[in-house]
């Protein structure tokens, strides 16, 4: 249940009462402290890879957020969703439209929240150096994960294509020679267990190995109310290791393998319907009120499909690379890395008690990755990074879809989508000092990429219900209704995308910036297609245009950090996923992407932290965005005229986020006592193309605590996660003039856990 206004006010109230309580004890406790070293108490400096190469945070002229390992470890998080709020403008959700999570991730209001693989992410997922090709599982758990940096703003230049909005960086630790290590048990809401650890230690003087290891059960927070049973259950277990050899000064050799696995209940959706669609005025499942779905609460299922933990999620990656110090500040870097997913999920899309609308979606995904580059590093006027880059990517699904609600016998559909991508790409961005105050960076990535399409259909007719399994009857092929393609189609593209700031340091602690950078979005054909020209029609690539200023402060002998940029960015032949009907095809229905038009969004990013004394910190930030469609005129209603869209709003694009957080440590007894609090808003924000005001959310005020008490190498900790119950939707879709659907965010969980270092 979302906050009320009072509890709001409340909730602050106490949280700037709290603060100063607390600010005010810190100070008194600093004026007792007279003898302590100023410099002990400056903020941590935050060392970057956002450029493929190691540099200060303060450094990069760029919006960047990063969380290094001290950080990370006071926090509680499960996977790349609550990292979202070390950045401002930055919405990170689980769409539950499959299993392993499938990530929705916009950053300034750009993004994707599709489940199908031929659609390409936005914001880039990065781990280890090795980008992540598909939205399914791109939710990383929170395994190991030693830095974690968001990149805001298309980074066309150094990551490429499908780095439209950004980039999710993240970086895990490296092997040791000494014996080192974590492990971490936690108890929380919803029965859920969960067990990580990770060990290092030397096998050989020059050889160190890494092992680490992840299980998580859970009963999940919906209730289905059809079985009477829990209904999103799930359990996840990982294993990985990494070997790092270093046979002389100038080389260094990392192998890296991780094995993982998800069984879980189909994610429950919500049913919402309007009296004006199908599934109100003919069978009768209509909404309680507009928001909400038809059993009344979010949080409860009358879905029909299996709760056995059927659905599976299998994730193989392997990272290879090697590093040669040429010498002179020279460095060779390579990196190989190959991934494969492999998936099966047997759906309840339509979420009432009867089979109107299920999907049976078996998929294989495999991708390979060659880059090789140049690093000049040091302290001379030019520092650079020169590479080339090599990808290729294959997918396959076996989709059927049973559809009950065009009336007996129940008819269903099946379909094979192959599709395939190969791109390679030369790529330069370098720095050049005229003097200690004034530098340049200019950089460009030339791509090459192209993708085949291969579609094959058929229609088939199964009488009675599935449950009764009776004989299934082929249909011919009919004209105009099934796809059948003998032989693959193929498009390419090719894109420049160039990159040139000037930054200017007043003062060693004081710099400020201009930027012009270039993103753009692969182009691509539709993955789920019912007509023969949506099959074989590729869409074009999307591009980018992105003009910042901005400047990145330290004051008050380093205690004080404070950056901010205000942006202003141009989109063109923005790719807009959406339903549409298809008369005459099987299903009547249709997933098309287009380039529906242009985009102009623009806003102002602040990100603070400050250390008020040797145990005190606060920190915060706070994004405001602007977006609005330009010149789209569009037949978004399927009417096959086309109007002027304007009107519409962006989804996924708040006008306003922020973040409030503290951190306060003060020894007790034998250890000592540590305190979170943090307090994230994200504003109203639309989750439908066509902004159904069913699917739209209000404001959301999430507050995370916790509180642990730490001796020597051992923690205990109690947490609290989304403590003001809020329950917004994470995923929102139309199916027009039939139903929608939605899922509500994670409740308010508390949970109990102790870790271990070594």
């Amino acid at each position: 249940m979302s906050m009320s206004g009072k509890a709001m006010r409340a909730l602050l109230a106490a949280s700037i009462s709290a603060t100063g309580l607390i600010a005010g004890e810190a100070y008194a406790q600093a004026q007792q402290q007279a003898a302590a070293s100023e410099a002990n108490e400056g903020l941590e400096a935050i060392v970057v890879t956002a450029r493929k190469r190691t540099e200060n945070l303060q450094n990069v002229s760029s919006s960047i957020s990063a969380l290094g390992a001290t950080d990370l470890a006071k926090r509680f998080d499960s996977d790349v969703r609550d990292f979202a709020n070390s950045a401002p403008n930055v919405l990170i959700d689980d769409t539950q439209q499959g299993p392993g999570g499938v990530a929705a991730i916009y950053i300034r209001g750009v993004g994707v929240a599709d489940v199908e693989k031929s659609v390409d992410p936005a914001v880039g997922v990065v781990i280890d150096d090795v980008y992540l090709g598909q939205s399914s599982g791109s939710l990383l758990k929170a395994i190991d994960v030693d830095r974690v940096e968001v990149l805001r703003g298309p980074q066309g230049t150094l990551f490429g294509r499908n780095a439209t909005g950004g980039v999710i960086n993240l970086a895990r630790s490296k092997p040791t020679q000494e014996l080192t290590g974590k492990v971490r048990g936690t108890y929380s809401s919803f029965d859920t267990f969960d067990f990580q650890g990770v060990v290092s230690f030397g096998l050989a003087p020059n050889v160190a190995l890494k092992v680490s290891g992840a299980y998580n059960s859970t009963d999940g927070y919906v209730f289905n109310k059809t079985f009477n049973v829990p209904g999103q259950k799930s359990d996840f277990r990982a294993i990985g290791g990494q070997l790092l050899l270093t046979p002389t000064p100038a080389l260094e050799i990392s192998l890296s393998y991780d094995h993982q696995l998800t069984r879980q209940d189909p994610p429950q959706l919500n049913a919402l319907a309007k009296s004006t669609d199908l599934f109100c005025a003919v069978y009768k499942y209509c909404s309680t009120t507009p928001d909400q779905p038809i059993t009344g609460d979010r949080y409860v299922s009358v879905s029909n499909a299996p709760v056995d933990k059927s659905a599976r999620f299998q994730l193989d990656m392997a990272i290879g690379k090697l590093k040669y110090e040429i010498g002179n500040n020279l460095d060779f870097e390579y990196i190989l890395g190959y991934l494969k997913t492999k998936e099966s999920i047997n759906q309840d899309f339509d979420s009432t008690p009867q089979t109107l609308y299920h999907t049976d979606r078996p998929a294989r995904w495999r991708q390979v990755t060659n880059e090789a580059r140049l690093v000049m590093g040091g302290g001379g006027p030019l520092t650079f990074v020169l590479g080339g880059y090599q990808w290729f990517s294959k997918y396959t699904i076996n989709l059927k879809n049973y559809i009950g609600f065009a009336g007996p016998p129940l008819l269903t559909s099946a379909q094979d989508v192959t599709q395939t991508t190969k791109s390679w790409a030369g790529y330069f961005e370098g720095d050049y000092k005229f003097n200690d105050k004034l530098k340049l960076t200019v950089g460009g990535r030339y791509t090459h990429d192209s993708k085949t399409t291969q579609v094959n259909d058929k229609t088939i007719f199964i009488y009675g219900t599935l449950e009764e399994k009776n004989p299934i009857v082929t249909l011919p092929p009919v004209a105009g209704v099934n796809i059948v393609m003998p032989t693959p189609i193929q498009a390419s593209w090719s894109k420049f995308t160039p990159k040139v700031s000037l930054s200017y340091n007043w003062t060693p602690e004081v710099m400020t910036y201009a930027l012009w950078s270039r993103g753009y979005r692969g182009g691509g054909f539709n993955g789920r297609p019912a007509t023969i020209g949506a099959a074989t029609t590729p869409y074009n690539p999307e591009t980018l245009d992105n003009y910042e200023l901005g400047f990145k402060t330290q004051f008050f002998n380093d205690r004080v950090r404070l950056n901010g940029a205000f942006y202003m960015m141009k989109y063109k032949d923005m790719q807009q996923d959406l339903d549409v009907p298809a008369p005459g095809t099987s299903t009547g229905r249709e997933n098309r992407t287009i380039n529906a038009s242009k985009a102009d969004l623009k806003g102002i990013e602040l990100d603070l932290t400050a250390r008020i004394t040797s145990n005190f910190t606060i920190g915060g930030n706070v994004g405001y965005l602007d977006s609005k469609y330009k010149d789209f005129f569009g037949d978004i209603y399927s009417t096959g005229t086309p109007v002027d869209a304007t009107f519409l709003r962006i989804r996924r694009a708040p006008r306003w986020t922020w973040d409030a957080r503290a951190s306060y440590e003060q020894d007790v007894g034998p250890g000592t006592v540590m305190a979170n609090a943090e307090l994230h808003m994200i504003g109203e924000h639309d989750l439908t193309f066509l902004n159904n005001p069913n699917l739209r959310n209000k404001a959301q005020y999430l507050l995370d605590a916790s509180i642990s008490y730490k001796i020597n190498k051992t923690m205990i900790s109690v947490f609290g996660k989304n403590l003001g119950n809020e329950d917004g939707y994470t995923i929102g879709y139309d199916v027009q003039n039939i139903w929608s659907y939605g899922a509500p965010r994670p409740p308010r969980s508390w949970g109990v856990a102790v870790t271990q270092n070594f």
